[in-house]
């Protein structure tokens, strides 16, 4: 039911299309290989609430709902799931109805002086646990909607009276508290871990009133607070980094631009990636990816849907537009719908009858499939200069081409391929049309490293080319710029000080990118500008930065300093020895230098050198990484 189905008579159809489009211009696209920006991570959905319903069907109309959900081939192929972790509201409150009465989350600690209720919320758990077993690497976040009513200053879990923050002053560690517990339980019980926990949902928007139809707190104020005392939480309880936080799921990209800027570095030390919903705001799209690229966070895109939505365009392909904003502007690593199964058309992807216990897919659905099918998790967002287009390379080497039409009449289209060293010879193609459905059409030729193709009215055609390889990415010159006290700037890579002297590096480009330091004494900072007060000997050494401009190319820059000392003289490096962390990485990985294998019957953890969780058996960009396999834990670095 699920599958392409494959249109008879194809070719004689397109062969009148393109008589009948021959006088129409035709629109160049330039894809460019060597502006390489997000490594994808992959599509998902919340759980809550369709999951608290769902959860209680039998096994076996569960399992063919989880196969719509997680299957790369004949599904969408989700591998991103938002696990709401609820507050549960005081005994007597009714007022919970959304979600066809899903929104009534239960929560694990019901009263403040009580024990934990791990039997709490059977359903949604259920099928988180089945989406675990049936998705390929799947990622689980947990995300609160509102602490425990007992936490809240309404005794409410819908909101305060005024919409104004609802967390009682003394209880930010309680919170903490409880949402780690959880975390650690799904981990030691159940086998899901989290990578991360969000504390926030929609914090800012003023909205969220006691006695409503779903859990919501307000957090507009003292969100670094509450991120410090839960990535706190997370260490104490051997969870982080492994689970670390992310934040701030606001409902208005600006409002995540605006609260992202004044958390403070403890605060950012603890977050692995930055949370927005795009309801709204979408002139901070670009803002938003600049300060957390700048700060070596990730983008999400968590939640979406047509929340002011105007105008007659088909649902389906307004949030096609949506989708292509959120990961060409936005840069979103990840793209995480609101609930699949809401009870407005609108809203969902596929509707269900909790009665009868089936679905049905809707336009929607097969709209999200002409992406999620074919760009795949570990799929590098490259360039293309249209706003219609979307291009990635996936791992296996294939080029793939998203087209969205949402005009009255066709459009054609010239691709540029030119940029690749190599590319196929023909495009595989699949087409989006109304009322709702996604087919196999007729390959297209690729000639001379172009692509010609007419887009129909209303549709969205996405084109898998194998075979890409090449493209040369450009990296940006790096001025290395250096001053003592606050004297003047000097370019130079090696500089001497007195002890007790300050010393700024703050090497150019001084807009855009992302500078990420290491350093003598495991010194290690993200940002451009690095300032040293007070040094002595033991701060002497090699700083080295490694640079990301904006599309995606590194450069990297080196600092000798060396601080007149006696107690502690500077000593050279010996070269002549060869680095250990270079060696393990050329036993580690395999002959192209940048994937690690697993040895059998061991798993495998990466992290950055700040400790962030960045998944498991992954190609890794050059850098140095620790590496967690079994009990061992090991430096190692990539060239």
């Amino acid at each position: 039911m699920m599958g392409f189905g494959k249109k008879v008579m194809v070719a004689g159809l397109v062969g009148l299309a393109g008589i009948a489009t021959q006088s129409q211009a035709q629109t160049k696209v330039v894809v460019d290989p060597g502006k390489r920006y997000q490594v994808f991570e992959g599509w998902g959905t919340s759980l809550c609430w369709w999951a608290v319903k769902a959860g209680a069907w039998s096994e076996a109309n569960r399992s063919k709902l989880i196969g719509a959900i997680a299957d790369p081939d004949t599904g969408l192929g989700y591998t991103i799931f938002r696990y709401n972790i609820g507050g549960g509201d005081q005994p007597g409150h009714n007022h919970l109805d959304k979600g066809d009465g899903g929104a009534a989350v239960p929560g694990y600690k019901p009263t403040e002086t009580g024990d934990y209720d791990w039997t709490a919320d059977p359903y949604q758990r259920t099928i988180a646990l089945e989406l675990a077993k049936r998705a390929k690497d799947p990622i689980f976040e947990a995300f609160s909607n509102s602490p425990p009513w007992w936490m809240t200053k309404s005794g409410c879990v819908s909101g305060s009276s005024d919409g104004s923050d609802n967390l009682k002053s003394d209880y930010f560690d309680d919170f903490a508290d409880y949402l780690s517990e959880v975390a650690l339980h799904f981990k030691k019980e159940w086998g899901i871990t989290f990578r991360t926990v969000e504390p926030f949902n929609e914090p800012s928007a003023g909205w969220w009133m006691a006695n409503g139809g779903q859990e919501g707190c307000g957090f507009k104020n003292n969100q670094t607070q509450m991120i410090v005392e839960l990535g706190k939480a997370l260490v104490k309880k051997g969870l982080f980094p492994e689970t670390s936080v992310s934040a701030a799921d606001e409902t208005n990209i600006g409002d995540a631009l605006k609260q992202f800027n004044g958390y403070s570095a403890e605060a950012l030390s603890y977050m692995f990636q930055v949370n927005t919903h795009s309801y709204s705001g979408g002139d901070s799209r670009k803002g938003l990816f600049n300060a957390a690229f700048g700060q070596n966070k990730k983008v999400w895109q968590s939640e979406t849907g047509p929340l002011h939505k105007s105008g007659d365009d088909n649902i389906a392909l307004w949030m096609a537009d949506v989708i292509m904003q959120d990961l060409r502007d936005m840069k979103a690593s990840a793209w995480v719908d609101w609930q699949i199964g809401d009870p407005a058309e609108n809203w969902r992807s596929l509707a269900l009858n909790h009665s009868k216990q089936t679905f049905t897919p809707n336009a929607r659905y097969y709209m999200h499939a002409a992406f999620s099918r074919f760009i795949r998790p570990g799929s590098r967002i490259i360039d293309s200069d249209n706003g219609n287009t979307l291009a990635a390379l996936r791992e296996d080497g294939a080029l793939v081409l998203v087209v969205r039409n949402g005009g009255s009449s066709d459009a054609r289209y010239s691709f540029d391929l030119s940029g690749f060293d190599k590319i196929g010879s023909s495009a595989k193609v699949y087409r989006f049309e109304l009322p709702g459905s996604l087919t196999a059409q007729s390959d297209i030729a690729v000639s001379g490293k172009a692509l010609s193709m007419t887009a129909p009215a209303q549709t969205i055609t996405t084109m898998v080319v194998d075979g890409a390889e090449g493209g040369v990415c450009t990296p940006s010159e790096i001025i290395p710029y250096v001053k003592i006290h606050d004297g003047g700037w000097n370019e130079a890579t090696e500089v001497s000080v007195k002890k007790g002297d300050s010393l700024v590096i703050g090497p150019h480009p001084w807009e855009g990118g992302r500078w990420v330091w290491s350093g003598p004494k495991n010194f290690s900072q993200v940002g451009r500008e690095v300032r040293l007060k007070n040094m002595d000997g033991t701060m002497s050494g090699i700083y080295k930065a490694d640079y990301t401009n904006a599309v995606g190319c590194e450069n990297s820059v080196s600092f000798k300093v060396i601080v007149d000392d006696p107690d502690h003289p500077y000593v050279e490096p010996d070269s002549t020895q060869e680095d250990s962390t270079a060696a393990i990485g050329r036993r580690g990985f395999a002959a192209d230098g940048t994937h690690f294998p697993l040895l059998e019957g061991e798993s495998m953890q990466v992290f950055d050198m700040q400790g962030r969780f960045l998944g498991r058996s992954l190609k890794l960009a050059p850098g140095t990484y620790l590496v967690r396999q079994g009990k061992n834990l090991r430096q190692v670095r990539i060239r």
